[in-house]
């Protein structure tokens, strides 16, 4: 490879390459001032033959995956927005180039575009840094082993992880449990009897979690974020927090409220105080986010949440739309930082260590597209982009969330679905999310029978197969068809989920090896290695056992009349 590294005026920069191991390339970019700190802007190239490049994949580019020309747009990371890695992959999901960079702070852009006249592959990395500095240093890290792509991704959390302050927050048990959610099912219009309720019902099913969601700090339900800032309950809906809290605790369940972290409605007591302290306005709505360069607006907020877990006794925090604050180069009085990058840093740093010190057991929920290797220092649940109703793309969500995340806990964007849906068609929302935590948001008493039967039937098989779906090792079949088959393997055990096509790419068996047939094909074709022979036994989407039977040794598996949304349990036999 023939590397190119060019910066802006008044910066000198330089680069060292050093093969790590076969296969992996880590070059160490460096750049100082010529005279007194700068804003910086770097440019790393260089180019390799676009042979058997299928396709690129990017932490959110969900379905979006096409190569594109040298021309077309970039991956753009930084803090609060996605991940700095990008990976093109072979016609066999292999990998031919998997891209990552260590500043997981400042706004990193990557592509790979196909040069028109050459058939060459342009492979650039652009850093930006916001604030004037007169040094700066990075690695870029190059890994063309051909090796399935995913875990290619997977090494480069690990790289992360080595690096100083990039080690995840912890995750409690808690963070790995089903949860319900009040937004989807009661949205801004918070009543604290019925949601309650919900806890009683869902808690006997096995969820150890609730969210109550925007709405307890506002009498308006017009879904706007004008009312936000000053975080006070509403007494027409939340008479008493820390009673909501008591009755949540006495029914088994964690007690987790929403904030919007950035938002300052000009309605707000807050307004008065911080109103000239803002980044921006929210379109044309009278909402503005706040300015973390400022000290005192980080210190606001991170004594507003401390005193929320300390006065309410709450167990977590959704803390959302910190993907809202944007770089400003305006700098004014009073700031301590011209990154709006850095500052957020600091304020969630702050954050983060303020309610581990209250809570050593604390719970914090981010979402999509704030999702990268800094975020989750910073917090233990990473939540798909929200989808309602939407099981293919929270699938899509989960499965990229799953790619990077690590140990944090990736969880389902909230499950929901028409009450004139059958069990089966409402199962496809729950099956679409095995590979992560279930958040559900539906009201128990519009189930009907055999919905109920279904979530109740779910929830203990998925609690059941937690640590293999969880922390297996995962195999990603067909990234250009939108991955028809996914697996864990954990030990002795594999659980997978056929999505499309009917075929189970299972490779070999497991001693008891587990499919989901979230398809409305009822016919399983597995592919796998038969070493013996396998007892099988079929469940419908409510746990009723519809089918038995034996496969033969060193024989492709067909099993027929697999209900949409049952599941195959195999199992080896034993002479």
């Amino acid at each position: 490879m023939n590397f190119n590294l060019s910066c802006c005026k008044d910066f000198s920069a330089e680069y060292v390459v050093r093969d790590t191991e076969d296969g992996i390339r880590v070059v160490h970019i460096s750049a100082d001032a010529t005279d007194g700190a700068r804003t910086l802007d770097l440019k790393f190239s260089w180019q390799i033959p676009d042979v058997r490049v299928n396709l690129v994949w990017t932490p959110l580019g969900y379905t979006s995956r096409n190569i594109g020309a040298n021309w077309s747009g970039y991956s753009e990371s930084y803090a609060m927005r996605g991940a700095p890695v990008i990976s093109d992959l072979d016609y066999s999901d292999r990998n031919r180039q998997t891209i990552a960079c260590s500043d997981a702070e400042n706004s990193v852009k990557m592509h790979t575009g196909v040069v028109e006249e050459t058939g060459m592959l342009d492979c650039v990395v652009k850093i930006a840094v916001a604030a004037p500095v007169a040094h700066y240093e990075c690695d870029v890290r190059i890994d063309t082993r051909d090796i399935p792509f995913y875990r290619a991704v997977a090494d480069v959390r690990r790289w992360w992880e080595t690096y100083p302050g990039m080690k995840p927050m912890p995750v409690p048990d808690a963070a790995r449990e089903p949860l319900y959610s009040a937004w989807y099912s009661y949205h801004q219009r918070i009543d604290v009897d019925a949601i309650v309720d919900e806890c009683r019902y869902f808690s006997k099913l096995g969820a150890e979690v609730l969210i109550v969601d925007d709405g307890w700090q506002t009498s308006d339900n017009s879904r706007g974020y004008n009312y936000c800032g000053d975080w006070q309950p509403t007494p027409d809906k939340v008479p008493s927090m820390r009673a909501f809290a008591d009755a949540v605790h006495s029914t088994g369940m964690k007690f987790m409220i929403w904030y919007s972290v950035p938002f300052i409605g000009s309605g707000s007591e807050v307004y008065k105080k911080f109103g000239t302290k803002t980044l921006n306005r929210c379109g044309s709505s009278e909402t503005y986010v706040l300015d973390p360069r400022y000290p005192e607006v980080r210190e606001h907020l991170i004594e507003l949440y401390r005193r929320a877990v300390t006065d309410w006794d709450l167990d977590g925090l959704k803390l959302d739309f910190v993907d809202s604050f944007r770089q400003n180069n305006n700098f004014c009085e009073g700031m301590d930082c011209r990154s709006v990058h850095e500052a957020v840093d600091r304020l969630m740093k702050g954050v983060s260590a303020a309610l581990r010190e209250i809570k050593p057991d604390i719970l914090i929920e981010f979402r999509q597209s704030y999702i990268g290797p800094l975020m989750c220092t910073y917090g233990n649940m990473f939540r798909s982009g929200d989808c309602p109703a939407d099981s293919f793309t929270n699938r899509q969500h989960i499965l990229a969330l799953r790619m990077t995340s690590g140990g944090t806990a990736v969880h389902s964007d909230m499950v929901m679905w028409h009450p004139d849906e059958s069990a089966e068609e409402a199962a496809y929302q729950l099956t679409a999310v095995l590979f992560s935590v279930p958040q559900i948001s539906v009201r128990h008493s519009a189930l009907t029978p055999r919905q109920a039967e279904m979530v109740a039937d779910y929830l203990v098989f998925w609690k059941k197969y937690r640590n293999v779906l969880l922390d297996g090792e995962m195999s990603y079949y067909g990234c250009g068809a939108n991955f028809p088959f996914v697996s864990s393997r954990l030990g002795d055990t594999l659980v997978g989920a056929v999505y499309s096509g009917g075929v189970a790419h299972i490779g070999s068996m497991a001693e008891e090896t587990v499919i989901v047939n979230a398809s409305p094909d009822r016919r399983v074709m597995i592919d796998a290695d038969f070493s013996g022979e396998y007892c099988y036994t079929v469940y419908d989407c409510t746990g009723r056992e519809t089918a038995s039977g034996r496969t033969s040794p060193g024989v492709t598996g067909r099993i027929d009349g697999v209900p949409e949304n049952g599941r195959i349990v195999l199992t080896k036999y034993r002479y």
